[in-house]
């Protein structure tokens, strides 16, 4: 995995919502200054060998029965057994549920557990991260003379996502309008379509994904449903209240569809699956995202090991993360970079969002990044923004781990065409049996917008990796993927294979 030989920064503090804390059972927890990180409450992550799982479960019921707290464990994702791989780590990531006493105030607690267990030497058990999605908006937006800051964790510091209140071209989401066609329109015929996938908010409804044979959020995996509606052990995410007198957008409405839009200008002939982890309030459990990962890897080992080009998977886009309470502990590597790892040897491109709060801290999983890099693996890589002219975004995190830079900032892009909210014009009229009007900054009926952050830059590095594979006829195969990929690698960021 990677090295730990780094300086790193501080973790932004968490600022959750209260909405969406409840909705998940989310806490802020800092094992010391500068290592905060938000977590759910009642959940535990367990990554074992299937043989072993039983035994660590037992330990874990033993140690949360001294505190009076019950588990029950939780299946994640579709899996198969299977013959053992060379390579592959074969470890699956379960979870367990904890309950206590409904009277006690303070309730059950990942933390006090988690911490007895690793005293006691237990190392397979690990917290259930909250993930936001990772966009950029610009200062804070004031609503009616107050701060406002609506239904997402928003991370303190310069260059903090907050809601896409932020002033145009300076990295709050805002409509406008492209008169280019639909770059799929005029695509070349390729042997295969490049597969790109990307666990987002969906994709939603707009022209240039008409063609479902191109772009879809409907995935399955044998006959699961992936994704928050979908049936995938694990999966389902809560809907946090809305208030029903704020008819204002979301801040991460249109995410995954303007992530969608921009790996298909880069890569027309690209097959497109958004598949839906999130709301538009752009949070995620570690646990509900690892169920849809584990799905996607089984998979993919069935179409590289069959030869299924239908169902095997090139490249795979994560625009969101987390910051880990112990970045240069190797047990923050597991359980996410363990399964990502897997999709390398699987022969899928991994590109992940380095985050937007300027600081050197690793955000996870683009913090997987920079470490040792082997034959036969593909090497995830971390995306930093850059501004048009070509600088590296203000906002954008820094480090080591951060791979290369891509465009980010104002970025154009699609919008679901039924996204809008309350925000109106600031004059209109009618005149001679014609509505004239200002913009609608929450109008996004014509399809495209504005927006900024490394969330955009990852999908343009993966939208470039996949232009790369597009010609590539080969029947699908553990090879044949690992030596696409790393002539991806070559041909867009100059790496060479070991």
């Amino acid at each position: 995995m990677k090295s730990r030989e780094m300086r790193l920064g501080s973790n932004p503090v968490p600022q959750i919502d209260p909405d969406v804390a409840a909705a998940w059972g989310a806490r802020v927890w800092g094992p010391r200054p500068g290592r905060a990180t938000a977590y759910i409450a009642d959940s535990l992550l367990v990554t074992a060998h299937p043989d072993d799982l039983s035994d660590v479960l037992e330990k874990i019921a033993a140690t949360a029965k001294e505190l009076g707290v019950g588990v029950e464990p939780v299946t994640l994702g579709v899996h198969r057994d299977r013959d053992q791989q060379a390579g592959e780590s074969e470890l699956r990531t379960s979870a367990v549920k904890l309950y206590g006493d409904p009277d006690d105030p303070d309730g059950v607690d990942a933390v006090r557990i988690l911490s007895r267990l690793r005293r006691a030497g237990i190392t397979q058990v690990a917290l259930d991260h909250l993930l936001v999605a990772a966009p950029y908006y610009a200062g804070v937006p004031y609503y009616a003379g107050v701060p406002y800051y609506a239904g997402v964790p928003y991370y303190a510091g310069v260059g903090a996502p907050v809601t896409s209140y932020g002033a145009p071209g300076m990295g709050g989401r805002s409509p406008v309008m492209m008169v280019l066609p639909n770059p799929a329109m005029g695509r070349k015929r390729v042997p295969r379509p490049p597969v790109v996938v990307v666990p987002d908010t969906g994709l939603e409804g707009h022209p240039w994904f008409a063609d479902r044979s191109l772009a879809t959020a409907d995935v399955f995996v044998d006959g699961h449903l992936l994704g928050r509606h979908g049936t995938v052990p694990g999966s389902s995410t809560p809907e946090p209240p809305r208030n029903p007198l704020d008819g204002g957008l979301l801040p991460y409405a249109g995410h995954g569809t303007f992530i969608a839009g921009l790996v298909r200008q880069l890569c027309p002939e690209a097959r497109i699956l958004g598949i839906p982890v999130m709301t538009d309030d752009g949070v995620v459990s570690e646990s509900c995202l690892i169920a849809t990962l584990q799905s996607l890897r089984t998979r993919q080992r069935d179409a590289v090991d069959g030869g299924d080009e239908n169902d095997v998977i090139d490249v795979l886009s994560l625009s969101l993360g987390y910051y880990h309470e112990a970045p240069d502990d190797a047990l923050s590597d597991g359980p996410l970079g363990l399964l990502l790892e897997d999709f390398g040897r699987l022969g899928v491109l991994v590109v992940a969002a380095a985050g937007n709060n300027s600081t050197t801290a690793p955000m996870f999983p683009a913090g997987f990044a920079g470490g040792p890099v082997e034959s036969g693996c593909l090497p995830l890589v971390g995306v930093g923004a850059q501004n048009p002219d070509g600088t590296v975004a203000y906002f954008s995190n820094a480090g080591p781990w951060v791979s290369c830079h891509r465009m980010g900032a104002a970025l154009v892009s699609t919008m679901p065409v039924a996204c809008g909210g309350d925000r109106q014009m600031m004059a209109s009229l009618d005149h001679d049996g014609e509505h004239r009007g200002t913009i609608d900054p929450d109008g996004f009926s014509g399809g495209f917008g504005v927006w900024s952050g490394t969330s955009f830059a990852a999908p343009v590095l993966a939208g470039a990796l996949a232009a790369h594979l597009a010609g590539d006829g080969d029947p699908p195969s553990r090879a044949n993927a690992l030596d696409a990929g790393w002539k991806a690698l070559s041909a867009e960021l100059k790496w060479e294979r070991p």
